[in-house]
């Protein structure tokens, strides 16, 4: 059947897309008296808020902070104490902005922990210091505890207070500037002008300064301007404007203040601190230059420079004189061991190599001259020449002159040298006590220099200081303006009703998808197509249950016309198919199942065909009931066996004679047993030779087994869907029903269907059916929604 239907209407739950956004809107737009009540509940809690709420100022003002910027050299100890120097760091002039103490002080001083209310009949006011009278304050007993009092009926005479608990109110007429007393604290009223007059009420109150310096540093905001600037932004959220402006006032005249105060401290600090110091370093000057003069005087040292710098040079000259000596010497030795080496014999003599002795050097200029004369005449004389004898002779007696002139200058140049280490030991000596003495000469020049130093430097503070203290009225701090302000900036207005119009939209919607979130029933068409995959025969539209007694498909209208497009989808599907026997069953009871057996018997019937209508819904029997069919006998008799003639059993219907109902009769013990009866066969056998068509009203499919017994003798099952009835769990019973194949040839009913608004527009049948006794329906969109609504 599943086949066939697929290719004659096509109408198979293939996976169909889900809703369409414009179904979605249509869905809320069913809803739209909850849209309008909650517009309405919005917008009125927004306008009673705007109404109520006290309107909140911004005032603002900057100060520039003057000094030197992060990257500046830095400046010695005095100076940094002379201008009182904080480091001219942002970071710690915001902390010190954000002081409590701060606070408190321009608190206590301005008076900002009294206030002035008037009274109106929805909100209070503060008017700051434009009421009309001012409260002195004369005595307070406990500063951790405030008062307050109503003041009403003002005069040019007095008022009249009240204060006290709303049980226990106590009224007080009061004279101007006479001093009354409210729990110990003292205070007396003064007016603000010369004529006072006036009905309305108004509110004095007084607050301890810390608490009041707390609500305000909760309203104080300070940061900078820029990061490249040193300007500092200050600005406060209150209900009064002027009062937040006076307030940043005298913030900013309170840091120059307190600026100045620092600097005038630490400059008569500095100034007692340097006038001490001077006392004693001109103390310790004195004594320092007494041990100079003393220690100089008893090592007789009267130029350490100049005497260091002698000595050292004599010292110096001296060792080069011993230097040349030993060099001297040095030569007297070659030459000693050059005449004294025989093999030197007839060799020319070096010159005096650097020895000045002018002896010597005359025999050594006459030895190598004889020398030279016999080397000349040795080749022409003979061996045993008398005159190369001679020669000889001459050479030898100089040779022992010289060597004795050697030793006699060996001598004295010992004796200069002895003279000359002992000179230069003297030198060294004083040269190596001379550092000690010069040092301990330096320590004590040091210290005097360091001692005039810090006097010299002292007296240059102690100038500069007396300078300073002429500039003390110099504060870092500048304010740039007087502070301003603007608003109101709370409440706004405008986005106060925006946000009231969102959520006033956004609560319906909200409270709409709970709902679809906890609804566990099947509402739209796209729940069924997404989990089943069996045919739609037809949808059935919702009527109004008083109507839903009898046949009521004999007029031509929207509920008739469906019934008769369920047996044109089952003629087509009978194409091949014998569905002669048709089961319709449902999951729970209250599905329709019983009033679409009654319809489609009666539809089927109306051609002139012969139907037969069974109740096997043999435990709860609606048909009958429906019908006012008295049910004494019927099916249970025929199974049991006590009939069995079919004609003493069933009943025409009044409207079609073809139209045979066979009520269920007594409610037998066990119906399931019943239905396994051996006339269970024949029953259907003779049912199938005398009627056209057989229609089996069963017991609901998910509570009993009897659909699934009955389904042997069917050619074709129904199953009842019912919105807003079935739940959505069954459908997966009805999948488990087709994967089993326990019911033949499975077709789809849908019962009780609304179109449109919140269901939706996936129901296809019928959804837009103008048409009703031949003429298109006059009804305009607008008409339609109403229509839909009212049914939700």
């Amino acid at each position: 059947m599943e086949e066939m239907d697929n290719e004659m209407f096509g109408e198979t739950i293939a996976k169909k897309a889900g809703p369409s956004i414009m179904d979605h809107v249509k869905k809320y737009l069913a809803y739209w008296p909850v849209f309008i009540l909650s517009l309405g509940i919005f917008i009125g809690g927004a306008m009673l808020y705007l109404r109520k709420a006290t309107p909140k100022y911004i005032a603002t003002t900057m100060i520039l902070v003057k000094g030197e910027s992060k990257g500046s050299t830095q400046q010695d100890l005095i100076s940094n104490a002379l201008v009182a120097k904080r480091g001219s760091n942002l970071e710690n002039e915001l902390l010190l902005m954000r002081s409590s103490d701060l606070m408190e002080r321009i608190v206590l001083e301005n008076q900002f922990n009294i206030s002035y209310y008037i009274l109106g009949r929805v909100k209070t006011t503060d008017i700051y210091q434009d009421a009309p009278f001012r409260l002195i304050v004369q005595k307070v007993v406990d500063s951790s505890q405030g008062f307050s009092f109503v003041v009403k009926n003002l005069s040019n005479t007095g008022v009249t207070i009240e204060y006290g608990s709303k049980k226990n109110v106590r009224v007080i007429p009061l004279k101007w500037n006479a001093p009354y007393s409210i729990g110990g604290h003292q205070f007396v009223l003064a007016p603000r002008g010369k004529h006072i007059t006036g009905d309305g009420e108004f509110m004095a109150v007084w607050s301890p300064v810390k608490q009041t310096a707390g609500e305000i540093m909760s309203k104080y905001t300070v940061d900078y301007l820029d990061r490249k600037t040193s300007i500092i932004k200050m600005s406060i959220t209150i209900e009064n404007l002027q009062r937040g402006k006076d307030i940043l006032d005298a913030l900013a005249k309170e840091y120059d203040r307190a600026d100045l105060q620092e600097k005038s401290i630490a400059s008569r600090n500095t100034m007692r601190f340097i006038d001490d110091r001077l006392s004693l370093i001109s103390s310790e000057l004195s004594g320092v230059e007494g041990s100079l003069e003393t220690y100089q005087g008893r090592n007789q040292i009267t130029n350490p420079e100049g005497q260091s710098a002698e000595a050292f040079g004599g010292s110096s000259a001296t060792a080069q004189e011993i230097g040349e000596i030993d060099v001297q010497k040095e030569v007297i030795q070659q030459l000693q061991n050059y005449f004294n080496n025989p093999g030197s014999s007839g060799k020319l003599v070096p010159s005096s190599l650097g020895i000045t002795d002018p002896t010597l050097g005359i025999l050594i200029a006459r030895y190598n001259e004889l020398e030279l004369i016999r080397q000349r005449q040795r080749p022409l004389l003979g061996s045993s020449s008398i005159l190369l004898k001679d020669y000889d002779n001459q050479i030898n007696d100089i040779k022992g002159s010289i060597l004795e002139s050697l030793q006699n200058l060996n001598k004295n140049l010992s004796l200069q040298q002895r003279n000359l280490q002992q000179k230069n030991s003297q030198y060294r000596e004083f040269l190596s006590s001379l550092p000690r003495k010069e040092r301990v000469i330096q320590e004590i020049k040091r210290k005097q220099s360091i001692t005039e130093g810090l006097y010299l430097y002292l007296l240059q503070k102690r100038e500069e200081a007396s300078i300073s203290a002429g500039s003390e009225n110099l504060s870092i701090y500048k304010q740039i303006d007087k502070a301003t302000g603007f608003g109101p900036v709370e409440p706004n207005s405008k986005n106060t009703m925006m946000m009231s119009v969102i959520m006033g939209l956004l609560m319906p919607v909200g409270l709409i998808l709970l709902m679809d979130q906890l609804n566990d029933k099947i509402t739209t068409r796209y729940e069924i197509t997404n989990k089943l995959t069996i045919p739609v025969l037809g949808e059935l539209v919702h009527i109004p249950h008083r109507k839903t007694k009898g046949i009521l498909v004999m007029n031509r209208d929207l509920f008739g016309e469906q019934f008769r497009l369920i047996r044109t989808n089952l003629a087509l599907a009978d194409r091949g198919n014998n569905n002669q026997v048709i089961l319709v069953t449902s999951s729970n009871i209250s599905e329709g199942k019983s009033m679409v057996c009654l319809n489609l018997a009666a539809v089927l019937a109306a051609p002139g065909k012969k139907v037969a209508l069974l109740e096997f819904d043999m435990r709860k029997p609606g048909i009958s009931k429906n019908l006012g069919i008295v049910n004494n006998k019927g099916l249970s008799d025929y199974l049991s066996g006590q009939t069995i003639d079919l004609s003493e059993i069933y009943h025409i219907s009044e409207d079609l004679p073809t139209l045979h109902i066979y009520p269920a009769g007594p409610i037998p013990p066990n119906p399931a047993d019943l239905l396994m009866n051996e006339n269970m066969a024949p029953l259907f056998e003779v049912l199938r030779r005398r009627y056209d068509y057989v229609i089996i009203d069963t017991a609901p499919s998910g509570l009993v087994t009897d659909a699934f017994i009955l389904s042997t003798y069917t050619d074709t099952s129904i199953y009842i869907i019912r919105q807003r009835q079935t739940l959505k769990k069954q459908l997966d019973f009805i999948n488990d029903i087709i994967s089993n194949n326990r019911l033949k040839n499975l077709g789809l009913v849908i019962n009780d269907v609304k179109t449109g608004g919140k269901y939706g527009s996936g129901y296809g049948y019928g959804e837009n059916y103008n048409y009703v006794y031949g003429q298109e329906s006059k009804k305009r969109w607008w008409q339609r929604i109403g229509r839909s609504s009212s049914r939700a």
